[in-house]
């Protein structure tokens, strides 16, 4: 086929607006449900390979295959030896206790706010605890956790916490002006983090069990600390993280991992109506898939004593605590060591409360500090501090007082130095599979033969094209056959779900966020999923119009839909896109830049390239970039970037005034 003229190509480029809305048609099918029933299946081969554990080596076969795949998922850990820099910046008097300021560097530059709780009288070195924190935006000085501390610290403990990136004093994304985060500090920071390091063939967790292992790194090392005898407590984010370390640290002798632990595929089902903020961290690529979930943190676990804090109203379904503990304890038993698994479980909603912290401090009295007769211990008084007199640093954020390194910037310098990996094609990066796409087809206008046809796909960052008349109308009167695709999880194909008070595609908290992780889980992605949608749509167009040129174009997240389904689909003979991301490494910027999971292809900037890479697998086909989103890291001849969408009056076009006429003929598209 003949390639597009320039004035053809701008003319079909216009269709970045297009469309007359048809009557609503029943959904093919729910991508939400049908992610889930793709975890089922997954996790009933996990079950059965757990069930085929009957003796010592057997587990012992299993813990080096989970351990392996999960430090691969996360991809490893860098090399250390001894502990890391501290600085101490203050210390509190208690009554019989006194507690540390100090910030650690887990990676030189990159400094960790926390907090050193230490008995007054130490005769022989003491069990030191590591308690991550969980998802508080006061991080380790929010009063439940300071309950749990202090009262460690009377028991006999030297209690090392600290806060995770994005919470406490560690804010990236400080506006120092309105004195908070750009974002939030609770799961919003993790979000604008994560989903970049999706890019690397990395995860936020990777970083989050860094600064867990270098504290660990620092509480064996000191004097009052017995080496051998170093537990782990954490609760929400900070039992994920304590489950996480607990599994991949063997210096973990005890953990008490409280209201985290279910199995994946139950969490999958309800997150968006119970917990739809977004963490990245608990959304490994391929934790599923791969076969490790839940239970597989446990296995990594055995024969060293773990209790579950576990709560009846949590969001981390009770039911999938009851069937991983099971199965958990049967592993134990093969080692004979079914009593060093337990589990607590309290009538209450999400959160480390009384019942759960009377059963941290019993199994750290038994197990730790090795008082065996002991079964049930009361809570000692404690009075919280304000979060100001438990500030670290003196102006309360770490990268403000010591100019801590941002961790994307940190962690894009860090992969830039790593040795390359083998390429891999952009079709097995996505994972395309034809034979299951599906999408929803409309056709716009009839169109005449000898016109291009154009292929607008939809998203769901921006309307549906079939709200924008006035364009439509244009491009039919020229006699363009016009077609509207909706690919899974986007218009007439959207689930029924929703997040009171958010956006469906809002990049923190919104549907399409919770769905993209739960792609990940599975090991997919929806750009994945999406580009084999249209890929499968336009072959059909293509094949119903054959010798006629075929463009795609969309917006935003179908920008990056279209441009990737034409670097993989011949048919496609040039691509209009608008608004779309330049560049991945733009989200590697120290201010954040937020996006969408549902537009993160895992894996990409690692195995295959940027955006532009993307651009350069379509050429010599022209592809129309308008209104882009940052910069591209080079220019090639057969893209064309327009700064205001490429069209004169372009407001005009998008309210689909009378003026949209004259300003596609001032385009080229004249008859």
């Amino acid at each position: 086929m003949a390639s597009l003229s320039r004035r053809d190509f701008l003319y079909v480029s216009l269709a970045a607006s297009a469309g007359l809305r048809l009557g609503a048609e029943p959904a093919k099918t729910n991508l939400h449900r049908q992610l889930l029933d793709l975890a089922a299946r997954q996790e009933e081969q996990r079950r059965t390979r757990f069930a085929a554990v009957k003796t010592k080596a057997d587990l012992e076969t299993l813990q080096s295959s989970l351990r392996e795949t999960f430090l691969k998922l996360l991809d490893g850990f860098p090399d250390h030896k001894d502990a890391p820099p501290v600085k101490k910046t203050g210390q509190i008097e208690g009554d019989d206790y006194r507690i540390e300021k100090l910030v650690f560097e887990s990676y030189p530059g990159y400094f960790v706010s926390a907090l050193l709780y230490k008995p007054k009288k130490v005769r022989d070195p003491l069990p030191g605890v590591l308690s991550p924190c969980g998802h508080s935006a006061i991080g380790k000085a929010a009063d439940t956790y300071q309950q749990l501390h202090i009262n460690l610290v009377k028991r006999g403990y030297v209690v090392l916490t600290y806060d995770p990136v994005g919470q406490g004093e560690r804010s990236q994304f400080w506006d120092a002006e309105k004195e908070k985060s750009r974002f939030n500090l609770t799961c919003g920071e993790h979000a604008v983090l994560g989903n970049p390091l999706y890019l690397l063939g990395t995860s936020l967790a990777r970083f989050r069990i860094w600064d867990g292992m270098r504290g660990l790194d620092y509480l064996a090392s000191l004097p009052e600390v017995d080496a051998k005898k170093l537990g782990c407590v954490g609760n929400s984010g900070g039992g994920t993280l304590t489950a996480y370390i607990a599994a991949l640290d063997p210096r973990v002798a005890v953990a008490a991992i409280c209201c985290y632990i279910t199995t994946l595929p139950r969490r999958m089902g309800i997150r968006i109506q119970t917990d739809p903020d977004a963490d990245p961290e608990q959304d490994i690529f391929g934790f599923v898939s791969e076969g490790i979930d839940h239970a597989g943190l446990l296995a990594l676990r055995a024969p060293r004593p773990t209790m579950l804090g576990t709560a009846q109203l949590d969001f981390f379904p009770i039911e999938g605590v009851r069937a991983t503990f099971a199965e958990a304890k049967r592993l134990y038993e093969i080692v004979e060591a079914g009593e060093r698994i337990e589990r607590a479980e309290a009538a209450e909603k999400h959160g480390l409360t009384l019942p759960l912290r009377k059963a941290v401090y019993a199994w750290f009295e038994r197990w730790l500090a090795g008082r065996k007769d002991v079964t049930e211990v009361e809570e000692l008084a404690a009075t919280p501090r304000t979060a100001k007199e438990l500030f670290v640093c003196e102006k309360g954020q770490v990268n403000v007082t010591f100019h801590s390194r941002p961790l994307l910037p940190l962690a894009l310098d860090e992969f830039t130095k790593k040795k390359k990996t083998p390429h891999v094609a952009l079709r097995d990066l996505l994972g395309l599979d034809l034979k299951t796409a599906e999408s929803h087809v409309s056709e716009l206008a009839a169109g005449k033969n000898g016109k291009p046809v154009v292929v607008c796909v939809n998203g769901n960052e921006t309307r549906d094209w079939g709200e924008e008349k006035a364009f439509v109308d244009t491009l039919a009167e020229r006699g363009c056959p016009v077609f509207m695709v909706d690919p899974r999880g986007v218009g007439k194909l959207r689930p029924d779900l929703s997040v009171k008070g958010r956006d469906y595609a809002d990049p923190l908290n919104g549907v399409e966020e919770n769905i993209a992780y739960n792609a990940f889980l599975v090991g997919k992605s929806l750009l994945g999923l999406r580009v084999a949608d249209v890929a499968d749509a336009v072959r059909t167009i293509a094949a119903k119009w054959k010798g006629q040129r075929l463009v795609l174009c969309g917006r935003r997240d179908a920008a990056l839909v279209a441009c990737l389904t034409a670097a993989v689909e011949p048919a496609v003979k040039g691509v209009a896109a608008e608004e779309m991301l330049l560049s991945y490494l733009s989200l590697f910027d120290a201010d954040g830049r937020p996006i969408n999971a549902a537009s993160i292809l895992p894996g990409m900037l690692r195995h295959y390239g940027d955006l532009v890479e993307v651009l350069a697998e379509i050429a010599p086909r022209p592809v129309l970039v308008a209104a882009g989103v940052g910069k591209s890291p080079r220019r090639l001849p057969s893209v064309r970037l327009a700064e205001n969408r490429s069209r004169p009056n372009h407001a005009s076009l998008w309210t689909g005034s009378k003026n949209s006429r004259q300003s596609a003929s001032a385009l080229g598209a004249e008859r």
